[in-house]
């Protein structure tokens, strides 16, 4: 694949946005969720596997949210109308006149707020683990107490960011996220980026939305609730709505495979039910790795797993990797009811 080119525009209040492109097709844009670096987003192998799907069917454009990674970090306003400029800027100077968005998590409301108000710029826009308002995430207090870990201990707090957005990732998964989004920004640009996020309010926009929309999202999702994604869905005339049986916030990691060919499918407008039909028919589970999902099944921490098998933590994790994989399992508890469907597991007691 060919290396991302990467170009830098600037709003029309002067602040420098980074942004990159790679591939060929219909433009396909992605909205920055919680923080971004474009160079370092794809530096784990799933998101770099995300990455390559994108660019194999869609000129793929990318971009560092003000306050992030190789844009400014500082010298201007944080709302959801200079997100929505950052987004115009973007299009403006790669030369799209008309792109399909993806809208995740922290991206979602100014995609919405774009396509409510320029619809000639847009084709279709995918939400992802969306919300239409901040407010909905979490409570007040939840957010203070965030926010002052996020200010206190910037390595603790992106680690406890990462447990939230990659529930089901690797010890290795969690020291790459945390590291990424210390990369990303700053400890204080972090907190004001949660206080931007609490703010945020696109729904007055969404009912203006007249584009083809699809929302998609992880009926477990720790970060944003799916009470947050079904908002979002009502308020579009003729959104479609997809719950997923998962838990992962992030949509590059652990859950890449599934999100991204529903993303895929959704701006292709194909049906988005069969790419679950799709990814039932996958090779078959070796020796090992029926064992290490009927440990899954039982409830066993990787470490004793790596015990009873006399393997290491390490070779666990890739075993784990690989059977998610196979079984388009988002989770533990995903990876359990498959067991117990394929006849690997007995089905836990009734309440």
């Amino acid at each position: 694949m060919e290396a991302p080119a990467i170009h830098f525009c600037r709003t029309a209040s002067g602040a420098r946005i980074a942004y990159a492109s790679a591939g060929s097709g219909p433009p396909l844009v992605m909205v920055p969720g919680w923080l971004s670096h474009i160079e370092h987003l794809w530096s784990h192998s799933a998101a770099a596997s995300a990455r390559a799907k994108f660019c194999g069917a869609h000129r793929f454009t990318w971009y560092d949210r003000l306050g992030c990674g190789l844009s400014d970090r500082e010298g201007f306003p944080l709302s959801l109308e200079n997100d929505v400029e950052q987004l115009r800027a973007v299009l403006d100077s790669a030369g799209i006149k008309r792109a399909n968005l993806i809208g995740y998590s922290f991206g979602a409301p100014p995609a919405a707020v774009l396509a409510a108000r320029y619809p000639e710029r847009v084709e279709r826009v995918v939400f992802y683990s969306a919300f239409a308002r901040g407010s909905a995430i979490t409570t007040p207090e939840r957010m203070e107490a965030l926010k002052h870990l996020v200010r206190a201990n910037w390595g603790l707090g992106s680690r406890t960011l990462a447990t939230m957005l990659v529930p089901n990732g690797s010890a290795q998964d969690l020291d790459w996220f945390s590291h990424f989004q210390r990369m990303a920004t700053t400890a204080s640009m972090a907190e004001a980026l949660l206080e931007h996020l609490w703010n945020m309010d696109a729904r007055d926009a969404l009912p203006e939305v007249r584009v083809s929309a699809t929302v998609l999202h992880n009926r477990y999702d720790r970060a944003v609730p799916l009470a947050a994604g079904r908002e979002v869905a009502s308020l579009i005339p003729g959104a479609e709505f997809h719950v997923f049986e998962g838990n992962e916030h992030d949509p590059f990691i652990r859950d890449s495979g599934n999100v991204v060919d529903a993303i895929l499918a959704a701006v292709a407008g194909r049906p988005v039910e069969q790419v679950e039909e799709a990814r039932a028919l996958v090779e078959p589970l070796t020796g090992r790795e029926r064992e290490v999902l009927q440990l899954i099944a039982r409830g066993e921490s990787n470490r004793r797993i790596a015990e009873q098998l006399g393997i290491s933590v390490a070779t666990v994790e890739r075993h784990i990797s690989n059977v998610y994989g196979k079984i388009a399992a988002r989770g533990r508890a995903d990876a359990a009811m498959r067991a117990v469907s394929m006849g690997l597991a007995a089905p836990p007691p009734r309440a």
